[in-house]
């Protein structure tokens, strides 16, 4: 596999995470494939997250330990259905603070009583949610589900989990026509942005989605279409390796946010953090945005400026400069 996590790296990521609930980490055969896989992703500077989804409690407990034994960095425990038994992640989390890794999750923010109930009741280090697949591509919308996301958060200190699929949809649901993919990716611009932690769909990043059916097939597939399309301008994978770049070297997974009321119109979701002016015109007519700063990104190619007006399309979301 190391094609497949070589590109991974090449994208900018930190971490994997991998889901293989059927394999024990300890049974002879796999044990050394397990080894060679957690030596070459560390090999890479990325961390190993392992998947539990789907094991009962007592099961999770002991195949997460054999995991750790086996040296990744952290568990996810999968989709937390609002029913799961606290006394199983509990356990999880003891065993996590034992060996000092993280300890992750999902909860649909279509149930936020039970979102709620998980953020102050498993303190689980990130706590992903589904609130930017499920919302409305509405400015105002938007903008209040993000910063719902950061006020529960905030009360138990923990950071946001982005993603952009709804929990229990298909992976990265949006449609495949052309309009759906350009909102996609105004988006997802929009997401890798935000502070906290994104998530990414394997295959997401060169436009794959992955077959549930032939998963190994899936692995090889995204890693040989990578390969094509790196070191290609303007190709799905340059542009999430150079958002994830600007991402890393102006640090917003941690930096501070604060909204733009000022907006170029009432369909444009406007922000700021660190150094960084996010302006995404959500709405169906082309807006007139600062052309007075640098255009660091954008999830389509602009207009050239006119008359000193830089214009955003519809479905189009730009990284400005600040500084």
């Amino acid at each position: 596999m190391s094609a497949e996590i070589s590109h991974v790296a090449r994208l900018g990521a930190t971490a994997v995470e991998i889901r293989v609930p059927e394999a024990d980490p300890d049974e002879p055969g796999v044990s050394e494939t397990v080894d060679k896989l957690i030596h070459r992703v560390h090999q890479r500077s990325l961390r190993f997250i392992v998947s539990l989804a789907g094991l009962p409690g007592d099961v999770a407990l002991e195949r997460g330990r054999s995991w750790l034994d086996r040296g990744v960095d952290g568990l996810d425990l999968g989709v937390l259905d609002g029913d799961a038994p606290i006394d199983d992640v509990r356990a999880l989390h003891a065993l996590a603070a034992e060996r000092e890794v993280v300890l992750t999750a999902a909860a649909s923010a279509a149930r936020p009583e039970a979102l709620a109930e998980h953020l102050h009741e498993h303190w689980l280090h990130v706590t992903r949610d589904d609130r930017l697949g499920i919302a409305a591509w509405d400015a105002a919308e938007l903008r209040a589900s993000i910063s719902d996301a950061y006020l529960q958060r905030a009360a138990v200190g923990a950071p946001a989990g982005w993603m952009l699929t709804e929990l229990g949809a298909d992976p990265w649901g949006l449609g495949a026509d052309a309009a759906s993919r350009r909102r996609r990716r105004a988006a997802t611009l929009i997401m890798l942005a935000l502070p906290g932690t994104v998530y990414l769909h394997q295959g997401e990043a060169v436009g794959v989605t992955p077959r549930p059916d032939d998963p190994a097939g899936s692995i090889g597939e995204v890693a040989e279409v990578a390969a094509e399309q790196r070191g290609t301008p303007g190709s799905p994978f340059e542009q999430y390796r150079d958002a994830l770049r600007l991402r890393s070297e102006l640090r917003l997974g941690t930096g501070p946010l604060a909204w733009i009321d000022d907006a170029p119109s009432p369909d444009t979701l406007a922000l700021l953090t660190r150094d960084l002016m996010v302006l995404a015109n959500l709405g169906q007519e082309s807006v007139v945005v600062p052309s007075d700063r640098e255009v660091l990104h954008a999830s389509d190619e602009l207009p050239p400026p006119h008359d000193d007006r830089l214009l955003l399309p519809p479905d189009t979301t730009v990284w400005l400069a600040m500084g």
